[in-house]
């Protein structure tokens, strides 16, 4: 953990965070550990990498300091075994873990002396698909069909304002 000078607080790290994900795997034969391959799979995407095979290319070319810095060791680990642990793993509990980091990042987090109080609010933002009302869980916002444009304002439709 890292200490802040304001008031004591103290800042949670993404491994202090990423260790309360359980291991969805048997111990037995177990080489990495869940965290590894969590903290693995977070450098690489912020790296650039959007398969599992990108993934694993990166902890490979990583280089030994900063697996040993990851805790992954002198073995890297294989692409099938960071795949099957990053589909396994607990999802609740790891966006559990990942929003309770986030909050300890904006709560730690000191504003600008000259930054106006509009700008220090917090922002929530949604997936485009969920606001145009594309996919989503059934009952949730209707799913919009291939090929069928989005339902318009009746402003838009009529060509003006609505009385």
């Amino acid at each position: 953990m890292t200490v802040d000078l304001r008031a004591g607080a103290v800042v949670l790290s993404l491994v202090e965070a990423l260790s309360t994900v359980p291991d969805p795997r048997s111990p037995r034969g177990v080489r990495h550990g869940v965290l590894a391959a969590l903290l693995i799979g977070a450098c690489a995407v912020l790296a650039g990498a959007r398969s599992f095979v990108a993934v694993a290319e990166y902890a490979h070319d990583a280089g030994q300091a900063v697996l040993e810095m990851l805790g992954v060791g002198v073995v890297v680990p294989h692409e099938s075994m960071i795949r099957r642990v990053l589909q396994q793993v607990d999802a609740p509990a790891l966006e559990a873990a990942l929003q309770v980091w986030a909050l300890a990042q904006l709560d730690a987090q000191i504003p600008d002396a000259g930054t106006p109080a509009r700008e220090q609010r917090r922002v929530w933002a949604l997936d485009g698909k969920t606001v145009r009302g594309e996919g989503g869980r059934q009952g949730d916002v209707p799913a919009r069909r291939p090929g069928r444009r989005a339902p318009q304002p009746a402003h838009e439709r009529d060509g003006g304002p609505v009385a």
